[in-house]
């Protein structure tokens, strides 16, 4: 059986994992305040479902494959340009397009499956769930400990999903219209330093291994 303060970290670390400053939050929260609450849950719980696949790896042992320089570029690559098209729909909406506040079904779609995009394609969290796999391991968990460890992980990950998605559906009657272009200029360069960042990080591997 897990300890208290064992399944306490898991969920703390949890916390801390999907509350990181990073891509997923930059646009959970674009799509919150300009959409509503449901697009930050969609995209906050899609990114899950995509970190969920490594975690699985990381449970069965798989996470070998991670080390694979080809995969890392590959995802490098996807989720750096996946990133600079997200800042590009972001900037469009403030330079381009007319800002509406009001959100329409062909605008809210695909929240989800940009959440799950992020999760796959994140760089960061093949290392993350490497070492934290790796880690835990070492500390002598096994079984029913291990998976409660993860279980206890994503729940603090969950909770944090919900607590963001309350705190956009209440601050977004808080926020005057004419903040909205200025959310999604400041997300829409975020993301695309984001971008720019994971495909310099990708070049820096690829070179390592070629020069």
């Amino acid at each position: 059986m897990l300890s208290f303060s064992t399944i306490i970290m898991a969920i703390g670390l949890g916390i801390a994992y999907a509350a990181a400053p990073g891509a997923v939050n930059t646009e959970a929260i674009r799509r919150g305040v300009t959409w509503g609450a449901r697009s930050t849950l969609l995209v906050e719980t899609g990114s899950l479902i995509g970190d969920s696949l490594w975690a699985i790896l990381a449970l069965t042992g798989v996470t070998l494959l991670t080390r694979c320089l080809a995969i890392q570029i590959v995802l490098g690559i996807a989720g750096g340009c996946f990133l600079l098209r997200l800042a590009w729909l972001a900037l469009s909406e403030v330079f381009i397009r007319q800002h509406t506040s009001q959100g329409n079904t062909s605008t809210t779609r695909g929240n989800f499956a940009t959440g799950v995009v992020f999760g796959l394609a994140n760089p960061v969290g093949l290392a993350f769930w490497s070492g934290l796999g790796s880690s835990v391991a070492a500390s002598g968990m096994a079984g029913w400990q291990f998976a409660g460890f993860f279980v206890g992980f994503f729940l603090g990950a969950v909770l944090w999903c919900i607590g963001i998605s309350a705190l956009i559906r209440w601050g977004r009657h808080w926020i005057h219209p004419a903040l909205f272009r200025w959310i999604n200029a400041l997300c829409g360069l975020a993301l695309g330093y984001f971008g720019v960042r994971v495909l310099w990080i990708t070049a820096q591997d690829w070179l390592e291994h070629h020069v």
